[in-house]
């Protein structure tokens, strides 16, 4: 084969193998800069001011900028308790112990429009501190978050308060209490 054939070749393989590669990094996927706690997922890393340039690049190019690490404690899924990606079609119901952290929220994100829907610790009722949130399309009793629309939905769970995220974060040791998420109907 002609030399430059070769040259030719080798960086036509480089360069697909490096995109590939980069695009996967960036992805929730990612084993290498994600943590896995069930199925909710946390990027550790991301507001570190000496974070890696994937953890950068996946936070840019959704159009994000990343909390600082130290003060906000985001943590994703889009899979319920059983590991089925979480569809529009379906209810679920989600439970938590009233979380110590100063302020929280719970959002659901991914739907058409593109607007988020939020509840934070001042919305919510709860009763005996345990605090269950209805996902579904149609209205429900209580908490409510609404998945009309949702091309791929996904829930995020923010901590807000340093103190609680050093003493109970991942890197602290403690148990963070994370929600369950349980499908209860589909249509």
């Amino acid at each position: 084969m002609n030399p430059s054939v070769r040259f030719a070749v080798s960086v036509l393989v480089g360069v697909t193998i490096g995109i590939v590669s980069a695009r996967y990094m960036t992805t929730e996927q990612s084993p290498l800069f994600t943590d896995q706690y069930g199925n909710w997922q946390n990027w550790p890393v991301a507001g570190n001011p000496a974070n890696n340039p994937y953890t950068q690049a996946k936070f840019i190019a959704n159009g994000r900028l990343p909390e600082h690490f130290s003060e906000v404690l985001t943590f994703y899924r889009d899979k319920d308790d059983s590991g089925d990606k979480l569809t529009e079609d379906c209810s679920y119901v989600m439970s938590i112990q009233r979380p110590t952290a100063r302020r929280w929220s719970i959002s659901l994100t991914g739907n058409a429009s593109n607007t988020r829907q939020l509840l934070t610790q001042n919305d919510v009722i709860s009763v005996d501190r345990k605090i269950v949130v209805n996902l579904s399309a149609s209205p429900q009793p209580g908490n409510w978050l609404q998945m009309s629309n949702t091309a791929s939905p996904r829930v995020v769970f923010r901590l807000y308060d340093g103190d609680t995220i050093t003493a109970q974060g991942p890197s602290g040791g403690g148990t963070l209490g994370l929600p369950s998420l349980k499908r209860v109907s589909c249509s």
